[in-house]
């Protein structure tokens, strides 16, 4: 009994699961018009009324795919930040550090494509996904804040340091978009770039 109750939750949790590989395909393909409950259902292989055992209606599985989405690029970006500010301040250390980021991006191409093209959404998916965007700049801003002096020094640049995470942010994404688009590929030249921005106006700062 034990058995065949563990057998249906898995075969539940497989059919979820197909229904959100399905939505990533269309949302990719197609945009997010495409996410009804037909194009879903038959694109992922199962009959229609299946779609309400699973989700309420198309704007919940656009919300639960988001948060997939979401949770995956959150947990690959804490850890990158985590990196990045453990590492020394040379030139070569932080350009080590983006080229992680960037095959991160690139092995992750479908995931990331998603969150670049609908961040800006007011959809439920570009709610969540706009979210992220907000960690990622608070993210920088604290790494330019930390090293770019004791916090009586810098009390006057808060606003410069704000407007250089957003261009850092802008950078990074800009990056990974013509990595996803295949004008990006040499890594190791890209991250050297990403690493003189990040550190040319920090020097600055600290003069």
């Amino acid at each position: 009994m034990a058995d065949q109750g563990r057998k249906r939750r898995r075969s539940r949790e497989q059919t979820r699961d197909r229904m959100l590989e399905a939505a990533v395909e269309l949302l990719n393909n197609e945009g997010l018009p495409s996410l009804t409950t037909v194009r879903v259902t038959k694109e992922a292989g199962i009959v229609q009324s299946g779609f309400y055992a699973h989700f309420k209606n198309p704007e919940h599985l656009q919300q639960e795919l988001a948060e997939r989405v979401g949770r995956e690029l959150r947990e690959h970006m804490a850890a990158w930040m985590a990196a990045l500010r453990a590492a020394s301040d040379d030139d070569d250390a932080l350009a080590g550090r983006y080229e992680e980021v960037l095959s991160l991006f690139k092995a992750n191409a479908e995931v990331v494509d998603l969150f670049l093209r609908f961040r800006r959404s007011p959809s439920p998916l570009g709610q969540v996904l706009g979210h992220l965007h907000t960690q990622l700049r608070a993210d920088f801003f604290q790494y330019l804040r930390e090293r770019a002096g004791p916090p009586d020094a810098i009390r006057t640049h808060l606003g410069t340091i704000g407007m250089h995470a957003d261009t850092l942010v802008a950078a990074l994404l800009g990056v990974a978009e013509g990595l996803i688009e295949g004008r990006v590929a040499d890594l190791g030249s890209a991250a050297r770039e990403l690493a003189a921005l990040t550190h040319a106006p920090l020097a600055g700062l600290m003069r």
